[in-house]
């Protein structure tokens, strides 16, 4: 972990984000926006990438494609939930058959905002926002019924394995002086936070839709981590809800 720069307090422990921090309505129509855009451009890309795997499938190991988008479920006294997104690819195997076994590799990325955060003896952070990047890498059995328009049912587990993490709030500090005169300062961060890779179990439900070769998949899911990122006074989780809307090449 990273320490906040408080020389007087070597107990003191800093994080930081990428994001706006406050609550007006710009700030958030500007990061919808953003997200809206990353979105748009990776489901394009999507949509010319599987086309030319599709032309012979036994060339490339994934066969399906997809985009997500979503909300962190965390919310309590002190935390408030937020809006990501994310990408992954797949492998099917048994694809031919009821029961499929899934494997994949998923680039996700969530966010949380927390209200405050204890920092050591002398310090404390305020109006967080916590932006988390991981790969994921889940496994699961997809459970399908039906004929022409399948409907599934999919839960297995994951690992999600952080490249990144930061956030980004307001820093209060209130150190003494040489005379012993406690001295108030506050002043914004915006630091990496080193955050710990977690394990988790997931569960989602779904269809899949014949589109001439391919299959178009729409699966709402939950991901529930199971331990804790940072454990120190305060606990910090991973765990959200995701739409995902991905092409399956058959």
């Amino acid at each position: 972990m990273r320490a906040a720069a408080l020389p007087e307090d070597k107990d003191a422990h800093a994080y930081a984000a990428a994001d706006c921090t406050g609550s007006s309505r710009e700030c958030w129509v500007k990061k919808i926006t953003t997200t809206m855009r990353y979105f748009i451009i990776i489901l394009i890309s999507l949509l010319f990438i599987v086309p030319t795997f599709g032309q012979d499938k036994t060339d490339f190991f994934f066969d399906e494609f997809s985009v997500s988008a979503n909300r962190t479920n965390i919310k309590n006294e002190n935390t408030s939930d937020r809006y990501g997104f994310g990408i992954g690819a797949y492998h099917s195997f048994l694809s031919d058959k009821k029961i499929n076994l899934i494997f994949g590799t998923e680039y996700n990325r969530t966010s949380q905002f927390i209200k405050n955060m204890y920092e050591g003896h002398f310090a404390n952070s305020t109006d967080l926002t916590y932006n988390i990047n991981c790969i994921s890498i889940p496994v699961g059995l997809r459970i399908n019924i039906g004929k022409k328009i399948k409907f599934f049912i999919e839960t297995g587990g994951y690992a999600d394995l952080i490249i990144s993490s930061n956030r980004k709030g307001t820093m209060h500090t209130y150190l003494p002086d040489a005379n012993n005169h406690v001295v108030y300062k506050d002043y914004q961060i915006d630091e990496k936070a080193g955050l710990s890779n977690s394990v988790g179990v997931y569960f989602g439900i779904g269809l899949r839709i014949p589109i001439s070769k391919y299959e178009l998949i729409i699966k709402p899911d939950y991901k529930f981590g199971l331990n804790d990122l940072y454990s120190y006074m305060d606990d910090i989780y991973n765990r959200y809800f995701r739409l995902t809307i991905g092409l399956k090449i058959n």
